[in-house]
């Protein structure tokens, strides 16, 4: 008789104690769900205990970061949609004001565009306008070659459409930044310049491996590098010409295999076990944004509107699996969308580290100046 094997062992996403049952839709102990819809109710703020937003948040530490332990519930998207205490003069104001049967709010009215709604629209226009110019590009190509793929026109990359692609790529990016999330166009020039230069290799590695995925399924051979172009991982010799690579050609390619292999290995069996959506891809591509290196200096302010950003993205995911997908518990769901949200920053990691060793094959010059134009 064959034993059954052990069910795993549910943790709660902000403290890490056991669970068995949901709170707030996902994988949280009752303590923290309390916590958290006390916090929504009293609408205090709590300052960090150490100061710098990032203290272990562990059951067991008698002095638990109310800050860091709130910061850690929003992060990994739980959101109290119950009544909220109104004081006497907000309740004087409601008896007056029209009922809610009559002025349904924005985000519940048939009409309005919720956020995954809007960067879905926006991202599949600028594939839309990309395809149409890599055509172009492909086209003024004399030694292009298709790849054999059962339904779709796809191309190998050399180096030089690579840039191509990539530069359209980046001013492509750029408009979809712009009208995908409108509330950062009230930050400054010098402000957007940073958030997007920290996003756009993100944006990059993510669309990557999830259209390598959709086109290739988990054929290992073949990476997406743009919309209508691929890298053969077998053979990168085709991607880097002689004449391109200079005399360090071939540990360049070594280089390329290596670092490669590394992204496979992290984001792969990730994306399989995530199986996720389009519109869990479109979620991606806003919380990846929210990501923000503690390093790079961004003010509060801006930290502020990035986090509104992800509180956003957050609700219309739980409205999404709730309405939508008829999930009552998706706290697995949820669970895989953030660690694949993490993998992408341990593979920015990979490619800042690749990037610095290898800059002698990137021009990223034009894309510079090109950034520099469009946020003016």
């Amino acid at each position: 008789m064959t034993e059954t094997p052990p069910k795993p062992r549910r943790k709660c996403l902000i403290c890490s104690v056991p669970v068995v049952a949901a709170h707030f839709g996902m994988d949280c102990c009752r303590a923290c769900a309390s916590f958290f819809k006390r916090r929504k109710l009293s609408g205090k703020k709590f300052a960090c205990r150490a100061g710098d937003r990032k203290c272990l948040v562990v059951k067991d530490d008698k002095f638990m970061c109310r800050r860091c332990r709130f910061d850690r519930c929003i992060e990994v998207g739980m959101i109290y949609d119950g009544p909220l205490r109104v004081n006497k003069k907000g309740a004087d104001l409601m008896e007056n004001s029209p009922s809610s049967s009559d002025t349904a709010s924005p985000s519940t009215s048939r009409g309005h565009e919720s956020i995954l709604e809007r960067i879905g629209r926006e991202y599949n226009s600028s594939v839309d306008r990309r395809r149409v110019q890599e055509e172009r590009i492909l086209g003024e190509c004399e030694d292009r070659k298709l790849v054999p793929h059962p339904t779709q026109k796809i191309y190998l990359a050399n180096y030089r459409t690579s840039v191509q692609t990539y530069n359209v790529c980046v001013a492509e990016t750029l408009i979809f930044f712009r009208e995908a999330f409108p509330s950062l166009l009230e930050l400054s020039k010098q402000e957007r310049d940073l958030l997007f230069k920290g996003y756009i290799a993100k944006f990059s590695m993510i669309e990557s491996h999830y259209r390598t995925r959709k086109v290739w399924g988990e054929v290992k051979r073949y990476c997406m590098g743009s919309v209508l172009i691929c890298v053969d991982l077998e053979c990168t010799e085709r991607w880097l010409g002689e004449e391109d690579g200079g005399e360090n050609r071939l540990e360049l390619l070594e280089s390329i295999r290596s670092y490669s292999n590394d992204q496979f290995a992290l984001v792969l069996p990730m994306l399989n076990k995530a199986q996720i959506t389009s519109k869990e891809f479109y979620a991606l591509l806003a919380l990846v944004l929210c990501e923000i290196d503690s390093s790079s200096h961004i003010p509060d302010y801006v930290l502020a509107a990035v986090d509104e950003i992800r509180a956003e993205v957050f609700e219309d995911l739980q409205r999404y699996y709730k309405e939508e997908m008829g999930l009552s518990d998706f706290s697995t769901r949820l669970g895989n969308l953030m660690t694949l949200n993490h993998t992408i920053q341990e593979c920015n990691s990979l490619f800042q580290e690749f990037f610095r060793m290898n800059t002698t094959i990137f021009d990223l010059n034009q894309s510079e100046d090109l950034i520099k134009e469009l946020f003016s």
